[in-house]
């Protein structure tokens, strides 16, 4: 669970921490949001449009709606001790147990927090839907006492040997080719890495408000109602939010858990149609290149990119074609067989055979 800036006497800290340890499980009067793996968000939301309130699909909102319906930010530091099962156990205090392995995770989040029920109309939690970037630390301690909540102190303890470990940064919701390039990659955790990560982080923060960056907003942290857990289930059976029986009259529907619920329900599900929309769109805006009509070719990407964000390689060609538009206005222009050859450099990967041949004809010429 996400921790707040708290300061515990030392004598109480490390009783409540034995104690704890002892048995072995998350200290039961601390609640807080969990981080989750990421997932992305697709729910209509309500904005202001012309002092009015709409519902409007969250990936079709332009830069500044998306700022401004994720205007919560914060940064906290949450601490996972993994168990023997592999599972992890967030706790509330942040001193280390000899021998012992923890998934310490630093967020920022630009985020707003969304409450959830289920299928049975019963309020399940809240989620923190948004953009941010993620700093975690697997690490193993060979000492008890270590600060693992403070990145240096992190740091400071794997150069004198008292624990080892990996960093991994993840971006989350963000796209950037800025940001791509100052991701650092995994590495072991020593006071160097640690630094170099701290400042790749702040400068990939400052890209955000970028006008190249885009933003797709995700599921980044979960927290369950507590009421809803001892909530009993009533009688009657659901399917896809349906009553069929009471379940006295047919075997048991085992029940979802509500933290899963929360991280993947009120996300629409089977995009198939949506891709088949973009495959469509994608092909008709490549045959539009090869024809070199430069205008319709950006709007068909500029739809493909509207219905299914991150298509293929969809976003990075249309920014290609958008800054040589004036240039490629002209069908006689030389920039039309860079570009050809660009695309078949850089974004071939995904493209039908069909349309590659083609490509390289033309670059050929």
């Amino acid at each position: 669970m996400l921790l707040s800036c708290k300061i515990f006497k030392s004598e109480s800290l490390q009783e409540t921490n034995e104690s704890i340890l002892e048995e072995a499980k998350t200290y039961k009067n601390f609640r807080g949001f969990k981080p989750v793996d990421p997932t992305e968000f697709r729910d209509d939301i309500l904005i202001i449009s012309n002092d009015e309130l709409i519902l409007k699909d969250l990936r079709l909102l332009n830069s500044e709606e998306t700022l401004g319906f994720l205007n919560n930010e914060t940064v906290l530091v949450s601490i996972g001790q993994i168990t023997s099962e592999g599972e992890i156990n967030y706790i509330p205090f942040t001193m280390s147990k000899k021998n012992t392995s923890y998934k310490v995770t630093m967020d920022y989040m630009k985020y707003a927090t969304l409450g959830q029920e289920d299928e049975k109309n019963n309020f399940i939690g809240y989620k923190r839907v948004g953009v941010g970037l993620r700093l975690i630390s697997l690490i193993t301690t060979a000492e008890a006492g270590i600060n693992i909540s403070d990145l240096y102190s992190i740091g400071l303890a794997a150069k004198s040997g008292k624990l080892s470990g990996t960093l991994i940064i993840e971006i989350i919701g963000i796209k950037s080719k800025d940001v791509t390039t100052l991701l650092p990659l995994p590495s072991e955790i020593n006071q160097t890495t640690i630094q170099n990560a701290m400042q790749a982080l702040a400068t990939i923060k400052s890209k955000i408000y970028d006008s190249e960056t885009r933003l797709y907003p995700q599921v980044m942290a979960i927290k369950e109602d507590e009421n809803a857990r001892g909530r009993k289930t009533e009688n009657v059976v659901f399917v896809d939010g349906k009553p069929i029986a009471m379940s006295s009259e047919i075997e048991t529907i085992p029940e979802i858990d509500n933290s899963v619920k929360l991280q993947f329900q009120n996300n629409k599900v089977g995009s198939d149609g949506l891709e088949k929309q973009a495959a469509r769109l994608e092909k008709q805006a490549l045959e539009h290149l090869m024809d070199k009509e430069i205008d319709k070719a950006i709007q068909d990407l500029e739809e493909c990119e509207r219905i299914f964000p991150q298509y293929h390689s969809v976003y990075e060609i249309l920014r290609l074609l958008k800054q040589n538009r004036q240039e490629l206005a002209d069908k006689n222009s030389l920039k039309w067989k860079e570009l050809y050859n660009g695309i078949l450099k850089n974004f071939a990967w995904r493209l039908p055979e069909s349309i590659k041949a083609e490509l390289q004809s033309l670059a050929a010429e």
